[in-house]
């Protein structure tokens, strides 16, 4: 299904590389900014600031306590932002090894959260420049965090299907999606691509996110595009802006609004957040209603 582009609105101002972004029940949203802080968009499209973290957050989700945990890709930490503006760090290592480029964090039903390391490098930049299979995916329950998968290649964007018998990375030096069977303990098995291989010339993904219709969102920075994976695991492009009218290198995708039916979209070099109506509604994460 073709989306057009005039269709695409925005929301917020004075952002810097909202990356992550995430809806909230109340109509407003949170999105990382690269000052080290989070932004807060209010459905009127009012921006404030909040939080004083550091480094270069990246990845957000929300547990549902209302806390905003981020993957700060700046300084090595994953942390938990409370309203009131203090945070916590949560994890810097697994198994005593750093992690270095934590990226996307996810939390699912059983309050696990699992978290992205994009590359063992000490620059991330570097992984992009030179891929090697680096990449890890981090598991974190009752306070001990250990390396679930690995020999990644840029790991990046996470979720895990509706049903949470799979979970997905975006493996993005690869130009594909890899999906693993979540085994009791929590043990990532049986890894194949999820998807076409590779998703495009320039279909390097970063982020990913499910709706109910079963299809996976997925946003390709280069590609300045984004699209779906089918049930059937084909590719869909549904909206495509190669001259940057709305889509300024878009990273992550999340659902809310009315039903979860608008789509709001996290970006490098954007400003503000760009949304529009999805087709179906968006699968309902922890802290959603």
């Amino acid at each position: 299904m073709r989306i057009d582009l005039s269709l695409v609105k925005t929301i917020g101002s004075g952002l810097n590389r909202p990356e992550g972004v995430m809806a909230l029940d109340d109509g407003s949203l949170v999105a990382a900014d690269a000052q080290g802080r989070v932004a807060r968009v209010g459905p009127d499209g009012a921006t404030t600031f909040y939080g004083h973290v550091g480094g270069a957050p990246n990845g957000l989700c929300i547990d549902d306590a209302g806390n905003v945990v981020i993957a700060n890709i700046g300084n090595g930490q994953v942390q938990s932002l409370g309203p009131n503006g203090r945070h916590e760090i949560l994890l810097t290592e697994a198994e005593g090894e750093r992690i270095t480029s934590p990226n996307f964090p996810f939390i699912d039903s059983k309050h696990r959260l699992w978290v992205s390391n994009s590359t063992a490098r000490p620059d991330a930049q570097k992984a992009i420049e030179q891929p090697a299979p680096d990449g890890a995916i981090v598991l974190y329950e009752q306070g001990q965090a250990r390396i679930v998968a690995r020999e990644l290649y840029f790991a990046n964007g996470v979720a895990l299907d509706q049903d949470e018998k799979f979970f997905y990375v975006a493996e993005t030096m690869t130009r594909r999606v890899v999906r693993f069977g979540i085994a009791a303990d929590g043990r990532l098995l049986d890894r194949e691509v999820y998807g076409p291989d590779p998703l495009g010339d320039l279909g390097f993904p970063d982020g990913i996110a499910f709706d109910e219709a079963g299809s996976l969102w997925v946003t390709f920075p280069a590609w300045n595009a984004v699209g779906y994976i089918t049930p059937n695991r084909e590719l869909v492009m549904a909206l495509e802006d190669p001259e940057r009218k709305v889509f300024k290198r878009p990273t992550n995708i999340c659902f809310g609004g009315p039903g979860r039916r608008t789509a709001f979209i996290g970006s490098l070099n954007g400003t503000s957040i760009p949304y529009f109506q999805a087709p179906h509604p968006g699968m309902k994460l922890i802290h959603q209603s």
